[in-house]
């Protein structure tokens, strides 16, 4: 396994203990059967992920490459919204895709991952309002995480669980796609009415 598919799998599944140590905590506080079970499932995804990477990621060291297939952009977000690992109230809701294309070819594997690292580091910072968005820009599908957090430069309230690898694996994802002489990229900026703006643009 190549050192950026073992960072962005490392990354990803520490995200998803993060949430499973909360739902536990809230357990051994307030025993409840729902929650009891919520937990056991989470689990279960947890052992079918470490599967799953451990199956597609085992192979000789090599840059990472995308598998791009065709994929709905807005389909792809839908999904995103539903995404297991989101935190038990967590603001996450759709913002601008009128722009969205149909259609686009990228790898939605290696872009969820991506997004949802986008989504916790956003989760982190917001006070109130977490959106997800899709743009056509220049010939790149661009996809978006907002939050309405204190902006660049913050403080980070959360910085003895965080590892600092989320924009790393981002980029990693976004060069991995690339369409002739033009490769994936991303940025992050801050919006003017507060808070930050995480873009993956995908050529």
């Amino acid at each position: 396994m190549n050192r950026e598919l073992l960072a962005l799998f490392v990354h990803d599944i520490k995200n998803q203990l993060g949430v499973l140590e909360a739902e536990l905590y809230l357990l051994e506080a307030e025993p409840d059967r729902a929650r009891a079970h919520r937990a056991h499932q989470h689990c279960s995804q947890l052992r079918q992920r470490l599967i799953a990477y451990l199956t597609l990621y085992a192979a000789d060291d090599r840059q990472m490459s995308a598998q791009a297939e065709d994929e709905s952009p807005l389909d792809f977000l839908h999904k995103l919204l539903k995404v297991d690992s989101r935190p038990d109230g967590a603001p996450l809701r759709l913002g601008e895709v009128s722009q969205a294309p149909p259609f686009w070819y990228f790898d939605a594997r290696l872009v969820l991952l991506a997004m949802e690292a986008a989504l916790h580091n956003a989760w982190r910072f917001a006070r109130s309002d977490v959106q997800i968005g899709a743009d056509q820009v220049d010939g790149y599908l661009v996809l978006s995480v907002e939050d309405d957090g204190a902006g660049l430069g913050a403080k980070d309230p959360s910085s003895r669980s965080s590892t600092g690898l989320g924009m790393e694996l981002c980029a990693a994802v976004a060069r991995a796609h690339k369409n002739g002489e033009r490769q994936g990229r991303v940025l992050l900026a801050a919006r003017a009415q507060g808070g930050t703006k995480f873009e993956i643009w995908l050529p």
